[in-house]
């Protein structure tokens, strides 16, 4: 008797320890006596594999998925479930557990991107400490509450379509004090660290906008598909990472009542909160930045150029070369290629389509297959600054892609005497087509920019 209740003791302590609700389904339905164990405990042990999973931000998680699910929209911050509802309400229900297993994952894959970006570059999963990791997820998860009471849901639940323009006028108002009201329960650090994840998520949407490469700082504006990206769920930011904003299906181009809602969203009620504080809109970037409270490699400098301007996070390397772009920024990698050769009229076409369809680190990891004698000190793990990079970039690209015409089998033809410096190329598709431009020209001079 002695020895099974020792047995279902440790049953039950190997059932608090797992990590996550998969393995406590797995184990559970591995024998009838490790089920029975649980059955006799199933808050207690549900909570602490939830507590597992999520870790010390589960308060603010939990607080997201039960606002998020009882649809608490357009709420005073005192009508919402509190961060001390699991001491109030401890058991979880299965749409809890559902609802945090979901939010938990985005979170995640957005905290190894944050630690990938904002404090180790050589490393894609989070590098973040338990304190740091902490400030992060109860930021996101706050930030993601925000979005759910007073975001898109609110504005589809209570707003009416034929609202005159008084009315809406009025309605806009309300949900700017209730936003307000919601960022002024949190301390003044505790708004930074929301901040903070508000910048990061915006450098993610313009890095997904393709307007550019080595998109490190998030545009002073919003385009208005970006604000509502944010507007919706910023936990969702992962997706528009991964698969752009294609992936955002609520957005309707043709709406313009509903952009005075998603314009201004966050930043606007939380710096007013600061203000109010007499605290600046923004820190300083001569003063440590929240949440991250160490920087791998902070101080260290081009392999090239050896600059003190660009240093730590803003060197790129074979680690990080893949956050270049998603979309291929078309025109901005374009505008690389030396002469005229981009407006080649026989391969101008092939060109993009080659960009379209060749991952970022691809694309510059090839270029070293190609090194010129002028760059033969320069090494493919090299971190190099955006100007060294992009000055690599420039040197090599014609070369790389008359690789890849190459690779699929073309016949390269004689090289014209002006090569990409050609400017009958570009207007006469028959030399075009006659003579390779994707080399050095031997005869004429360079034009006196791009080059």
């Amino acid at each position: 008797m002695h020895s099974s209740f020792a047995n279902a003791d440790l049953v039950e302590c190997v059932l608090r320890f797992l990590p996550d609700f998969q393995c406590l389904a797995s184990t559970i339905l591995t024998s009838k006596t490790i089920y029975n164990v649980f059955q006799q405990h199933p808050r207690s042990v549900v909570r602490s594999v939830a507590y597992n999973l999520v870790g010390p931000a589960l308060p603010q998680a939990l607080r997201f998925v039960r606002c998020q699910n009882a649809q608490l929209y357009s709420k005073p911050v005192g009508e919402l479930f509190g961060e001390d509802d699991i001491q109030k309400n401890p058991v979880l229900s299965s749409e809890d557990i559902t609802s945090l297993v979901a939010i938990f994952t985005s979170v995640q894959e957005l905290e190894n991107l944050f630690s990938w970006r904002m404090k180790d570059r050589r490393l894609k999963t989070s590098q973040l400490s338990l304190a740091e990791s902490t400030r992060f997820q109860k930021a996101m998860y706050r930030l993601s509450l925000f979005s759910a009471v007073y975001g898109y849901n609110a504005y589809e639940s209570a707003i009416e379509p034929d609202l005159d323009e008084e009315e809406m006028d009025l309605a806009l108002e309300e949900a700017k004090t209730l936003r307000k009201g919601f960022f002024g329960s949190f301390s003044t650090a505790e708004l930074r660290d929301i901040q903070r994840i508000e910048t990061f998520l915006r450098g993610i949407i313009a890095r997904a906008e393709a307007v550019g490469f080595f998109t490190t700082i998030p545009p002073t504006f919003y385009s208005p598909q970006s604000s509502f990206v944010l507007y919706c769920a910023p936990h969702n930011v992962i997706d528009v990472y991964k698969g752009g904003f294609d992936c955002i299906t609520e957005w309707d181009p043709n709406t313009t009542q509903e952009i005075f809602f998603h314009d201004d969203f966050m930043i606007g009620p939380l710096t007013s909160v600061l203000a109010d504080r007499k605290e600046p809109p923004l820190l300083p970037v001569n003063q440590k930045q929240p949440i991250i409270d160490e920087i791998v490699g902070e101080h260290d400098r081009c392999s090239q150029c050896q600059s003190d301007t660009a240093q730590g996070l803003d060197l790129w390397g074979p680690s990080n070369w893949s956050y270049l772009w998603g979309t291929p920024p078309l025109h901005s990698i374009a505008q690389l290629l030396k002469g005229r050769v981009a407006a080649n009229l026989a391969d101008r076409a092939h060109f993009l389509t080659v960009l379209r369809e060749t991952p970022a680190e691809e694309l510059v990891g090839g270029l070293f297959d190609y090194k010129t004698p002028a760059y033969i000190a320069w090494n493919k793990a090299d971190w190099l600054c955006p100007q060294c990079l992009e000055k690599f970039m420039r040197a090599h690209l014609h070369i790389w892609y008359l690789g890849q015409k190459i690779k699929r089998g073309d016949v390269i033809p004689d090289n014209c005497w002006y090569g990409y410096n050609c400017r009958t190329q570009t207007h006469k598709l028959a030399h075009a087509q006659k003579l390779n431009h994707w080399c050095e020209p031997i005869n004429g001079e360079a034009p006196p920019t791009n080059v």
